[in-house]
């Protein structure tokens, strides 16, 4: 793959997830993780103590235990808010329990039903700015089952519907505050109530319609022929003589809060009067400036911010409905015993109240009120989120979430950002792949930093799927990328070196070392006898064909070994062993690589004889090799735009000498005695003798060299050849030219290479002990022989 492909593919791979997690998030479908994110988050920061005032009147067993089940006389809630109010001088409370027309069951006496709702209107009516009672849109009426939101289309009050609430007698037109209790189940998407639907606003009949739905109930068994009788501005309960009570406004405007905005105004002396609201702020009002601005989301609904949770370890205090009424009884009797010490007693009692905000809700689990909080897996009551609600307020801790267009920058950013680090393949790209696991912890310490300190809610799903799912699929691709890189450079390599060779050096993730690096290696040089003169012979289109076969089978024979291929030079091959990955018994490789490729050429030799599709000369194709050991220069030589990864130096030199000096010799593989040495420490076991001692041309310093054998070799004759010869080249050595003579003329006859050599090793020594018998042997004789050509 070209680069510019490769840099496609890979902005591909992260421009896709981005898209696919922005989709996810703006079409609502990540609302839930998110949510469960935030629950998280809390977890993290914990329960935060407020100066909110909050007392709980849980409506519990004990209490129900006493005031009984269902459906319960309201008067046993009159009591308890005259109590609180009273004696108890509570600042505002709150009843989050629907005290609604229709939830009154036949089994209630009707008249002590009557008494018990004339007693709560009482209550309401004489402390109407300190009692807020709840109301729903349940759809309990048939009037509507789903919230009036503006969003989903109810954005006109004059066709809002009016909740499920309190009615007469409990609240008159100009008595009683109501609370909505509703949840906004969308935004809170998931089981924690986390939204509440800030306002509801209708405008028209409904109101009094439902207040008349109350009188007529209330006042169906004490007046004749009841019937509503209605003017163009009022509604009226009357009898069959025209009589009955005072008439309502048949038109009103009204704005219901939810409970724990509600009580916040209460508790501060304001009505929704107080209260103004935008697109994306709700205003209150005190004195004429602004007291309060709460964020909205939607335009209508607020989110929760849950200061504390249920079993809180803070110290708000829980007191059982129950309680308060044995407790409101036992003062009452008090009073009209006047027992002053009872009286002390219980008034001390209710003093924990004064200046408090109550909220009364129920709590058994029964009444199935409950849910879940972000620090409540256990569904606890639901009357929790409006005193968290009234405790946002007061601190204006208010949640705040990052807008579209900063969500999307953070999709897009973070992703980007983790890819690129993690994609880094370049110098310290360990580094970067830490780094891109820092930048996703940041991230994430980030996200929660932020809502602790300041309640600001950043994105988590889609910033880190985005980002993470990116990463995955660039370091999947690139995994692969350098997969097929690494057996495309297999191939490659293994053009030069053998195959074994380069799954060593992938598979021990070594870098070869290259530019200049001193090795000890052993270099191996090959050339084809008479050459020249063979392709006068044969034409190029027969000639190339030969060549390859000829190279193909040599180039086998070296990396089978591990060698290195450095280069071809016409039919000429140059090898390296031990280098670019170290190989310690490098010498011991190339001498068996020399010895296999003469046997590889003399089954070539065979196979083209037999063919007949070539010369005879072709038949006697031979090949030369000269082996040596030392310490040489490898890396990239030559240009800056082209360069070879070759090897140089003295030892190379030498190798080159012996290639061409056994020529000399009438041999075909000519080795170094430290190749020879180095070969045989390592465990090689070769057929070789020593062949001479020799300074070549551009050297000063004697080497000893030695043939070496291949198995195409008789072995008697090997046998008998090396006794004889070694024999006479110590009396050679030693200046006795007679008695070396004598030797090298016996060895002659068991040369293995006499019958296809112009000379033999035998041959020539016995020529050079004649010509120091005749003419006399140098006068520095030391047993080294000076070579006057290359």
């Amino acid at each position: 793959m070209t680069r510019p492909k490769q840099l496609f593919a890979y902005a591909c791979l992260i421009v896709l997830p981005i898209g696919f997690w922005l989709g996810l998030w703006m079409s609502g479908l990540l609302l839930g993780l998110e949510q469960e994110a935030l629950r998280w988050r809390y977890l993290v920061r914990g329960e935060r103590s407020t100066d909110a005032p909050i007392v709980f009147v849980d409506l519990d067993w004990d209490a129900i235990s006493k005031i009984g089940d269902k459906p319960w006389d309201r008067l046993n809630f009159a009591q308890v808010l005259q109590a609180l109010l009273g004696p108890g001088q509570a600042k505002t409370v709150g009843v989050d329990i629907i005290f609604s027309r229709f939830g009154k069951g036949s089994l209630l006496d009707v008249n002590k039903a009557r008494k018990g709702d004339h007693s709560l209107g009482q209550v309401v009516e004489a402390y109407s700015d300190q009692v807020v009672l709840a109301a729903a849109y349940t759809g309990t009426t048939s009037l509507v089952a789903a919230l009036p939101l503006a969003r989903h289309g109810f954005d006109d009050p004059r066709e809002n519907p009016f909740p499920e609430a309190p009615s007469y007698p409990i609240i008159q037109y100009d008595a009683g505050r109501l609370g909505l209790a509703n949840v906004d189940e969308e935004l809170s998407a998931g089981t924690i109530p986390r939204v509440v639907m800030a306002f509801a606003e209708t405008e028209g009949e409904q109101f009094s319609r439902h207040l008349m739905g109350g009188k007529m109930r209330y006042f169906s068994t004490l007046l004749t022929d009841a019937r509503v009788k209605e003017t163009e501005d009022a509604f009226r309960l009357v009898d069959s003589d025209g009589f009955g009570p005072p008439p309502i406004p048949r038109f009103s405007e009204q704005r219901l809060l939810t409970l724990g905005l509600a009580m916040f105004l209460s508790a501060h002396g304001l009505d929704s009067s107080a209260v103004e609201h935008g697109a994306d702020w709700l205003t209150i009002l005190k004195d004429g400036k602004v007291f309060r601005k709460i964020p909205l989301l939607g335009g209508q609904s607020i989110e929760v911010n849950w200061l504390e949770a249920w079993f809180t370890e803070l110290g708000t205090p829980h007191v059982s409905l129950g309680e308060v009424l044995v407790r409101a009884h036992a003062l009452g009797r008090a009073a009209v015993d006047k027992d002053a010490e009872t009286i002390a007693e219980q008034e001390a009692w209710f003093s924990q109240f004064k200046d408090k905000v109550v909220f009364v809700g129920p709590v058994d689990t029964t009444l199935k009120d409950i849910a879940p909080t972000p620090f409540d897996r256990v569904a606890v009551p639901k009357v929790g989120l409006h005193a968290n609600l009234f405790r946002t307020i007061e601190e204006e801790a208010y949640i705040m979430r990052a807008n579209t267009p900063l969500t999307v920058t953070l999709v897009i950013g973070l992703t980007i950002l983790v890819a690129l680090l993690a994609l880094w393949s370049g110098a310290g790209r360990t580094l970067t792949r830490i780094g891109s696991v820092a930048v996703v912890l940041g991230y994430l310490g980030m996200i929660y930093y932020c809502f602790a300190a300041f309640n600001f809610i950043l994105p988590m799903i889609a910033p880190l799927g985005s980002a993470l799912t990116a990463s995955l699929l660039v370091v999947l691709v690139k995994l692969g990328s350098e997969e097929w890189q690494r057996r495309r450079i297999k191939a490659i390599f293994g053009a030069y070196v053998s195959p074994e060779l380069v799954d060593e050096m992938v598979d021990s993730n070594r870098d070869p070392e290259l530019g200049g690096t001193e090795a000890e290696i052993t270099a191996l040089f090959s050339d084809v006898e008479g050459f020249s003169a063979l392709s006068e012979l044969l034409p190029p289109d027969r000639l190339v064909p030969l060549m390859n076969e000829y190279l193909g089978g040599m180039t086998d024979a070296l990396q089978a070994q591990g060698g290195t291929l450095d280069k071809y030079i016409g039919d000429a091959i140059v090898t390296m062993f031990g280098m670019p990955l170290p190989i310690k018994d490098h010498a011991a490789k190339a001498c068996l690589a020399a010895v296999r490729m003469q046997e590889r050429h003399a089954e070539l030799r065979a196979h083209w004889a037999q063919s007949g599709e070539w010369p005879p000369a072709v038949a006697e194709m031979r090949t030369r090799i000269g082996l040596n050991t030392g310490v040489a220069v490898i890396g990239n030589m030559g240009s800056k735009v082209r360069f070879n990864y070759t090897m140089m130096g003295d030892s190379v030199n030498l190798a080159a000498r012996c290639e061409s000096g056994a020529k000399t010799y009438g041999i075909y593989t000519m080795v170094t005695a430290p190749t020879y040495h180095a070969a045989i420490e390592a465990g090689a076991e070769l057929q070789a003798r020593m062949l001479d001692r020799i300074i070549v041309k551009g050297r000063s310093e004697p080497v000893e060299v030695y043939e070496l054998w291949d198995g195409t070799a008789d072995p008697e004759l090997v046998a008998a050849c090396k006794r004889l010869y070694e024999e006479g080249l110590e009396l050679y050595f030693g200046g006795n030219w007679q008695a070396a003579l004598e030797k090298f003329q016996k060895a002659e006859a068991h040369e293995p290479a006499k019958a296809h050599s112009h000379t033999t090793p035998s041959k020539l020594l016995a020529k050079r002990c004649s010509e120091f018998i005749e003419r006399g042997g140098p006068d520095d004789w030391c047993g080294a022989y000076r070579m006057l050509t290359k």
